[in-house]
């Protein structure tokens, strides 16, 4: 197979994990947890959004959480933010990165913000503005790239067309997210080649935000690695998932942080992410908050722990 030697994995519990729990997370355990998730060879963590505190009250704490952060070198702390106020309070705060929130679907963009899919845009040149008088970089996150719970099948030229209005607004990188879970590889290796054709997937530098409701989202990763895709969205357990979902499909996740880091694994492909340390602190993940989690990885479906279980022979046969 046609893959790449290595892949980048951006770490999104902090924020979309745990925006959606019952509980709000103290700022000091947040505090531990990134520091928990970074230890294990994450670069790059999505620590929180600058929402307003009555939207996802779960994150209202975002500034107080920067400001405890003891930052690693050579790590990106980074936050979403849904427009002006939030990119402004994102740059006191001190964030390496902004995720500029992008929606696609006009009716999804009514539910999750308040606002139409154009206003939308016009909300991310305004944090571009900010983020630029900054210097922070900004990469546009756009959700219902593939499909929408309101409206179904997004046409990925409709896609495109946000994408290629985004980059001309002057972001630094581009995510084509499945916010909904229901992608499967066609759709993503279709999306993903119109995209290199009009964009250049090395030119706005193409990320992907899986998450996993059809159980497609590592078959759609290994096809958007094969496709030129080289940075990847995931959360250990596979927390996380939208705030404005239909009844029935409010425990949408993402892909797994230690699945796809697994996944890497066994066919050759560097993450830089410790496996063993990362299904451990997956196991904390799940004692700690409470929850039951979504991935393989975790579950035994790794060689290691198939022979784990069995009694079969140790890493040095």
């Amino acid at each position: 197979m046609d893959l790449p030697d290595r892949v980048h994995v951006d770490e999104v519990l902090p924020r979309d994990g745990l925006q959606r729990l019952d509980e709000v997370v103290p700022t000091p355990k947040k505090v531990a947890l990134v520091d928990d998730l970074v230890a294990t060879g994450l670069q790059s963590v999505e620590v929180t959004a600058f929402s307003h505190p009555d939207v996802v009250p779960n994150l209202r704490d975002a500034g107080d959480l920067f400001t405890a952060l003891d930052r690693r070198s050579g790590v990106e702390y980074h936050a979403l933010v849904p427009n002006r106020v939030g990119a402004e309070r994102a740059v006191t705060a001190g964030v390496d990165g902004i995720d500029a929130l992008v929606t696609v679907s006009d009716a999804y963009a009514r539910q999750n913000q308040g606002m139409t899919a154009a206003e939308n845009l016009d909300a991310l040149d305004a944090i571009l503005d900010v983020a630029d008088d900054a210097g922070i970089p900004v990469e546009a996150g756009l959700a219902t790239s593939f499909f929408c719970p309101y409206e179904g099948p997004v046409d990925p030229e409709r896609t495109l067309d946000v994408a290629e209005r985004a980059v001309a607004a002057g972001v630094d990188a581009v995510s084509f997210s499945a916010t909904a879970g229901m992608a499967d590889p066609c759709k993503v290796a279709d999306l993903l080649s119109r995209a290199d054709e009009r964009l250049g997937l090395d030119a706005v530098d193409a990320g992907l935000h899986l998450h996993d409701t059809n159980g497609l989202a590592l078959a759609n990763a290994v096809t958007a690695m094969r496709e030129g895709v080289r940075r990847f969205d995931a959360a250990v357990c596979g927390l996380g998932g939208g705030i404005v979902f239909p009844a029935g499909l409010d425990t949408v996740g993402n892909v797994p942080t230690e699945d796809i880091v697994a996944a890497c694994e066994a066919m050759g492909v560097e993450t830089g992410v410790d496996l063993d340390a990362l299904l451990e602190l997956a196991r904390q993940v799940r004692t700690d908050l409470g929850v039951e989690p979504w991935s393989h990885a975790l579950a035994g479906g790794t060689p290691a722990g198939m022979l784990a279980a069995t009694g079969g022979p140790g890493p040095d046969g």
